[in-house]
């Protein structure tokens, strides 16, 4: 007995053991039975729930509330800040020879044929009416018309807008009626599609575009039987008390007209008076106001397409894609060539006016004259370069 009672003994505490053993490596599961919390957690956990949640660091800082942005403000002081670097390059310009870069040239064409033909057309027929209807100074409605189209319109109708509001400048022996007013801007939007558009002639040279009008309109004057030449002037261009008084005012007014251009271009931005067409109307749209005489206000409007040249294809000759370098050039030096040119072109024109060639309001004649004077100062400067060159 005492035998069997020992060994149900054992076998007891061997099942003990056994079943403590699988419960330490099988039963790794965590109990959820509840946990009895201790009188300091309990105390602990009721006291932050009825106390208040602490403001944080982005409650406690004052508000701070963004102003509203001036736009009319900040626009002025960004026109300060430019008026003051401009002003700043002007007095560097002006004390010490440097290159200046060429402003833009001729602005980009409207791709559409049909917006060119009808700007053209229109153009010449509001710059005819405007001048011969109205009474308005040819010179006025030519830049207004022009200036309004590139500022309102399209940029790229610029140099579509010039060339039929020159034409539309013709007097009105050439232009005297609307069909007849019509068909010169047919005409002139061929000349311009060929000489300007396809061809690119000149490109770089002032009063090409005047040039192209004057084509079209002396082929209307021949198809109306119109004579080139009219009545010769009394007084010749020279005499023993110097040139005339109409070879004066065309010269002086010439050369101001193309250095206040060229001047306009060189401190103005891209999408200001820096375009060619534009600095022309505004110089040509500024001397019909406040100019008096009408000789002295076409005189300064035909220097403005003087000014409307390349510097360096003035001055240096460097033709567009063929560009060589130019020695350094001071503001000065660079309005006295414009100037320069503007002179010779007024002079042409002066010669024209006293010869009788093209008169009673011819359409494109003072673009012809800038585009003469133009290659009539390069020609010079040529010869001037090829002898110096030959006596080195």
């Amino acid at each position: 007995a005492a035998m069997a009672k020992a060994s149900v003994t054992s076998l007891s505490d061997a099942a003990i053991n056994a079943q403590i053993r699988s419960t330490d490596s099988f039963d790794t599961t965590p109990s959820f039975s509840p946990a009895i919390p201790s009188a300091e957690v309990t105390a602990s956990s009721y006291v932050q729930s009825s106390s208040p949640p602490l403001p944080t660091y982005a409650e406690n800082a004052p508000s701070q509330a963004t102003p509203p942005i001036n736009m009319a403000e900040h626009e002025l002081q960004q026109w300060d800040q430019k008026m003051t670097t401009a002003q700043a390059n002007s007095k560097k310009i002006l004390l010490r020879g440097m290159s200046l870069r060429d402003p833009p040239g001729d602005s980009r064409e409207h791709p559409e044929l049909l917006a060119r033909a009808m700007v053209i057309i229109f153009s010449t027929i509001a710059t005819r009416h405007l001048h011969l209807i109205n009474g308005i100074s040819p010179v006025l409605a030519s830049s207004a018309i022009t200036l309004l189209t590139s500022t309102c319109i399209d940029r790229r109708l610029g140099q579509a807008a010039l060339c039929g509001s020159l034409a539309g400048m013709s007097g009105m022996h050439l232009v005297p009626n609307l069909t007849m007013t019509a068909l010169l801007g047919v005409a002139t939007t061929a000349s311009y599609e060929v000489l300007i558009r396809i061809n690119n002639l000149c490109s770089g040279i002032g009063g090409r575009i005047g040039a192209s009008a004057f084509l079209a309109t002396s082929a209307m004057a021949k198809y109306q039987g119109i004579r080139f030449v009219g009545r010769k002037m009394r007084r010749g261009l020279w005499s023993s008390a110097g040139l005339s008084s109409i070879a004066t005012t065309m010269v002086i007014y010439h050369a101001i007209g193309a250095a206040l251009t060229i001047l306009l271009r060189q401190s103005s931005d891209v999408d200001g008076a820096a375009d060619p067409v534009r600095g022309s109307s505004v110089v040509g749209l500024i001397g019909s106001v406040c100019l008096q005489n009408p000789m002295a206000i076409l005189a300064l409007y035909g220097g403005t397409f003087v000014g409307m040249s390349l510097p360096s294809r003035l001055t240096n000759g460097n033709a567009p894609g063929n560009r060589t370098q130019g020695g350094a050039q001071s503001a000065l030096s660079l309005v006295g060539s414009f100037s320069a040119a503007g002179a010779m072109a007024g002079l042409i024109h002066a010669f024209t006016i006293h010869s009788g060639y093209f008169t009673r309001g011819w359409g494109g004649k003072i673009g012809l004259c800038a585009f003469a004077g133009t290659w009539a100062y390069r020609g010079i400067g040529n010869m001037v370069e090829f002898v110096n060159q030959s006596q080195k």
